[in-house]
């Protein structure tokens, strides 16, 4: 038998996540409203044929959505996370929709709510507790009051992507760092070590090892942004870096909400042959982006492609004023986001990128996708954040060497993008390259076509900023 919820009441908005309470009686469902600014948890029960809502969260910008609402298994309780306080943390409901307590508090984020032993009363979540560059796993009781300090159980500094059992009593830990790709192993609930299941350890026989002479590993730093908040990069120097030369540097960006790219992580092959090739890779996240809390988020607003770049300039003039960074040789590469961040610091910052290329970029928010568009840019009919986001009002000033690449059946960011730049810098009488792939989507996959896409890369850079 079907109970319909009727939700064209609730008028113009999303139907966001639903889920069973474990009675089997009750249905969750959350509502978020077509600006994104408004989300309602509500709940039907089908005995009695009624719902009633139990909390709504509601923000200035935009309410991020979650995967973290868990049922206890008395059905009179629940786990709920928000971003009220600035930062996603944990909240402990009655079913009812009263608050008992806050789970966790601090000005860190949690990442994950990864399980929920009843029968102890822990709780398993990870979170940036020690750094925003690192994810760890940490304990917390439900009837605890100190929020603010929960146990550290995972202990190697890094990245450490969590899988639990279903009854909580041993967990997967995926984890790398920059000195140690990928490693996957077994833990009981209090963090000791039972077994590898992948231990990847880089031995004589390892696959890397015949490579580590000429590997580099990242070196982190901080700077500051415009309003005081502090931005994180990481930069990778070439394999015979030598100090008393100047080097030329690809700004390796992505830049857009959602995604962090400036963690203690294993890093990138394409990072490490360009240092291979001489160049100084440098990487900061900007304002913007994700695991920083809403206040890092927000300047985006309404704002696309504003304090980014604002941003990524603040990178570059940081850069100009280390001794061995040639500050005429400075290049940018992203793909996606990354393109769309390429194409506007060549475009609004011509004298602080002498190259760059753009990989499958948004040129106008209007071309893509309303639910991700509309929750950073509101409607396009309110103002004109549409228009001064796209690249369009800015292309004229291009002055460096530019390379548009896009997969011709692209369905995320549509190959119109690219088609739409290609006209105007063309009606503009403006020199720039462009490499098409027919029948390749978004990511541009395929072993050969990566080995053609990287490859021309790496020569437009050595060709436009590399050893002269």
């Amino acid at each position: 038998k079907t109970d319909w919820l009727e939700l064209n009441r609730l008028g113009d908005g999303y139907l966001a996540r639903v889920k069973w309470v474990g009675d089997s009686q009750h249905l969750s469902y959350q509502w978020q409203s077509r600006n994104q600014q408004e989300l309602n948890l509500l709940i039907y029960n089908r005995q009695e044929k009624s719902e009633r809502e139990l909390l709504t969260e509601t923000s200035d910008s935009w309410v991020n959505l979650h995967n973290d609402l868990h049922f206890l298994e008395d059905d009179k309780h629940f786990i709920w996370a928000s971003e009220r306080s600035g930062h996603k943390h944990l909240y402990l409901y009655r079913l009812d929709g009263s608050l008992i307590r806050q789970l966790s508090s601090g000005d860190w984020q949690v990442d994950e709510l990864e399980a929920v032993d009843e029968s102890t009363g822990a709780l398993y979540y990870t979170a940036r507790k020690e750094s925003p560059l690192e994810s760890h796993l940490y304990r917390s009781q439900l009837n605890s009051s100190s929020a603010a300090n929960p146990t550290r159980i995972t202990e190697r500094e890094g990245m450490h992507d969590i899988e639990f059992s279903s009854d909580a009593r041993s967990y997967l830990d995926t984890y790398s760092s920059p000195q140690q790709p990928k490693q996957v192993s077994l833990h009981g609930p209090t963090g000791n070590h039972l077994a590898w299941l992948s231990e990847n350890k880089i031995t004589e026989d390892h696959p890397l090892s015949p490579y580590l002479r000429n590997w580099r590993y990242p070196e982190f730093g901080e700077l500051e942004a415009s309003d005081g908040q502090t931005l994180y990069y990481k930069m990778t120097k070439p394999s015979d870096f030598d100090a008393e030369k100047k080097y030329p540097v690809l700004v390796y960006v992505y830049g857009g909400p959602g995604a962090q790219r400036v963690t203690k992580s294993w890093g990138s092959e394409f990072v490490q042959y360009m240092a291979q090739q001489g160049f100084i890779v440098f990487t900061l996240d900007n304002r913007g982006s994700a695991n920083r809390g809403k206040s890092f988020e927000a300047p985006i607003y309404k704002n696309m492609g504003g304090p980014e770049i604002e941003d990524q300039v603040t990178g570059v003039q940081y850069l100009t004023n280390l001794p061995f960074v040639d500050a005429e040789r400075i290049g940018i590469y992203g793909h996606s986001y990354g393109g769309y961040m390429s194409l506007l610091a060549m475009f609004k910052a011509p004298e602080h990128f002498k190259a760059g290329v753009a990989g499958a970029p948004v040129t106008d928010w209007r071309l893509y996708d309303t639910h991700y568009t509309e929750r950073f840019m509101g409607m396009p009919d309110e103002g004109k954040a549409y228009e001064n986001s796209s690249v369009f009002p800015y292309s004229k000033d291009l002055k460096g060497d530019l390379l548009i690449y896009h997969g011709m059946a692209d369905d995320n960011v549509l190959f119109t993008h690219s088609t739409k730049l290609y006209k105007q810098l063309q009606d503009n009488a403006q020199s720039f390259e462009m490499m098409n792939y027919p029948g390749k989507k978004h990511s541009i996959n395929g072993r050969n076509t990566k080995i053609h896409l990287y490859s021309m890369i790496a020569q437009f850079f050595q060709q436009t900023i590399g050893e002269q």
